[in-house]
């Protein structure tokens, strides 16, 4: 093994993941979402299965922020999977903001009638297993998670395979199109290739709006060329 593929982001994220199976007590609930083989750098990210994230929130403070809804979407055969689509609305006692209506339009009636936070992320786990997890700007919902897992579980961060559309992104901007200040919100992106534009916004929407960007920046980075999972991770990992 080289050092550049030592140092490569997906071979660091295996060494975190054995130190974690090594030091930390996992509940079945998430075990197998660890447990699994990660791709190698050279298989294809074509032939992955990939469940795309949304989280919808009270703000950014993970610490004291709350999930207002939880949506997710599966790519199989680098095919969009509708049939796998979920919302679901977290039922808790967070005051919701006039801000935050306005953007997501959640009411506090369509908490009320939700699931809880531990139903809703049992239920994503599950749905998630073998699978690469998808996000735009996934440290948000790497940090939700986080937080979730260490309340419940005690457990430190999980080494979850995540792709970051928006790092995909980020890198596509400055590598391909010399364009250091793109602009790299999910619409303004998504207008860039052509995609159509959603009037509505809420978990769901969003996590269809970012796997029909996935598979768009996929075309894009390989082209006609062999898609490597490593090379995907990489660029998905920009700062």
């Amino acid at each position: 093994m080289g050092w550049t593929t030592y140092f490569h982001p997906l071979r660091k994220l295996n060494r975190e993941k054995e130190i974690f199976l090594a030091s930390s007590k996992m509940p079945p609930i998430i075990e197998k979402n660890i447990t699994w083989d990660y791709p190698h750098l050279d298989d294809e990210a074509k032939r992955q299965e990939f469940i795309v994230l949304d989280l919808e929130t009270t703000g950014l403070d993970v610490e004291k922020d709350r999930v207002l809804s939880i949506g997710w979407v599966s790519i199989k055969n680098f095919q969009i999977d509708l049939s796998t689509a979920k919302e679901l609305m977290i039922n808790n006692d967070t005051d919701v903001r006039p801000e935050t209506v306005v953007i997501n339009h959640i009411t506090p009636e369509m908490l009320q009638e939700g699931v809880s936070l531990d139903d809703a992320f049992s239920l994503f786990f599950a749905q998630s297993q073998g699978k690469v997890i998808v996000a735009h700007a996934c440290c948000v919902e790497k940090s939700f998670i986080d937080r979730y897992a260490r309340e419940h579980f005690d457990l430190p961060p999980l080494p979850l395979l995540w792709i970051d559309t928006l790092g995909i992104e980020k890198y596509l901007s400055r590598a391909i199109d010399h364009n250091q200040d793109a602009d790299l919100r999910l619409s303004s992106i998504r207008a860039r290739y052509g995609l159509p534009e959603y009037n509505a916004h809420g978990a769901l929407i969003d996590s269809i709006s970012t796997a029909e960007l996935l598979l768009a920046q996929i075309k894009r980075v390989y082209r006609d060329t062999k898609s490597c999972f490593g090379h995907l991770y990489r660029i998905s990992h920009t700062k």
